[in-house]
């Protein structure tokens, strides 16, 4: 009989130890979702205040759409939105640099360097 009793203890014990596993195991996943929260609350903070620090600077210099067009980025996820508000200025901005262009060839550089800095912005907003 002392061979069956101590059978049995093993396995109570292990069946204690699976279990104790099991809630270990729960509760490191609990905590690691938990961080998670946390990480992602500080991230959408930290994307606030940036956006909120970029409307201060706007507020000066852009045109009321665009300060609300920013402000609305607090609650988009993704940056696609910003990509086609500077796809767009920039675009009307070499529009504009080549109107004037033809009237002031000295601003010839300056159209060139939009240009460039448009082709260069297409190119990153693909890679990214």
């Amino acid at each position: 009989m002392p061979e069956e009793e101590s059978g049995f203890d093993e396995l109570m014990r292990l069946s204690q130890q699976f279990t104790r596993q099991q809630e270990e195991s729960k509760e490191k996943e609990r905590k690691r979702q938990e961080q998670g929260k946390k990480v992602q609350g500080v991230l959408q903070g930290l994307k606030e205040l940036n956006v909120s620090m970029a409307i201060g600077q706007l507020k000066t210099v852009a045109t009321p759409e665009i300060i609300k067009q920013v402000n609305a980025l607090k609650s988009n996820v993704g940056t696609d939105e910003l990509r086609k508000m500077i796809s767009a200025l920039a675009d009307d901005l070499e529009k504009n640099l080549g109107a004037v262009s033809s009237s002031k060839p000295d601003i010839a550089p300056l159209v060139n360097s939009v240009r460039t800095l448009n082709i260069l912005m297409d190119l990153y907003f693909s890679l990214h």
